[in-house]
This record gives C-alpha cells, structure tokens and sequence, in this order.
C-alpha cells in the first residue's frame, strides 16, 4: 500500500505543482477540451490505474499545460506505464459525470480552480479497496492542498 500511495502522489504532486505559474481568478472555460491521461503501475502483486481527466480552455491548453506536466511527473516513477496522453471535445458520459461530483464506484479526487493557471481535474485510481481509495484520495488532498489553490474534494465511492 505504501508504494501505491507514493506513486500516486508522485504523479499527482507533479501534476498539480505545474498549475502554480499563473495567478488570478480561475478562468472561465466556455468551450473545454477534456485531456485523458492514463498510468499504470505494478504495486506489490497487483496492477493499479490511475486516470486524470483535465478541463482545459482548448486544443493547446489541454496538450500544453495539462498533458505534459502530468507525463513529467512520472519520470521518477520505473514501474509507471503512460499510455499515450488524449485530448478529446467530449468525454464519454461515464467520465463527464465526474465534473459533476457525481459518485462512481471508485473514490477519486475531485480538484476545482482556483486560480487561471489551474484547470479543473478529476482522478480516479483503480485496483483499490473502496477503503484503500478513500486513504489514497485523502493522502493526494492533503498532499496537493499544499500547492493548489482551488477547492479539493474527495468524493466516496458509490458502493456499486
């Protein structure tokens, strides 16, 4: 467990450290793109999966800023797997839902901007225990509360 807890926060910490440059009122996003970043990672005896989604202000924004810091974030990270970074209009429903806070079966992270540097994210770890989920997701909140300004929030797993 301990080795989970490190490699998500490494990756998370990047991530969110990276949105720190720009100060201000968050910025209104009118017409989002969603990035999809996906990493897997041999922990113990068993694979996990965390999946960042990322509300950006464009094309440009969403590879630039959000895609990758995130992909910096794992270059510490040996037993961490990339898979090729996305950037989409639309998200499929089961993941745009996460923008609504809207419980899932996993526990994730929910990140709101606070200032215009920052962008709206959502990260969900899978290959966890509801009760392992909510301890990584608390570590990750109380790690990037340190560095980002918006509102952070873990939302429960819905039992399903």
């Amino acid at each position: 467990m301990k080795g989970l807890i490190v490699v998500v926060l490494l990756a998370a910490a990047g991530y969110f450290a990276y949105q720190k440059y720009i100060g201000g009122p968050p910025q209104v996003i009118e017409d989002p793109v969603y990035g999809e970043i996906r990493m897997t990672a041999n922990v113990g005896n068993r694979e996990i999966e965390a999946a960042l989604f990322v509300r950006a202000s464009g094309d440009l924004d969403c590879k630039g800023r959000g895609l990758v810091s995130w992909q910096e974030s794992f270059e510490g990270c040996p037993s961490c797997r990339l898979q090729e970074p996305k950037c989409h209009e639309d998200l499929p429903p089961r993941y745009a839902k996460l923008f609504d806070d809207v419980p899932i079966p996993s526990a994730y992270l929910s990140a709101t901007a606070g200032t215009a540097a920052e962008r709206d994210g959502r990260m969900v770890v899978y290959g966890l225990t509801d009760a392992e989920g909510i301890v990584v997701c608390e570590q990750m909140k109380a790690v990037l509360g340190r560095k980002y300004e918006g509102l952070l929030a873990c939302i429960a797993p819905s039992g399903g």
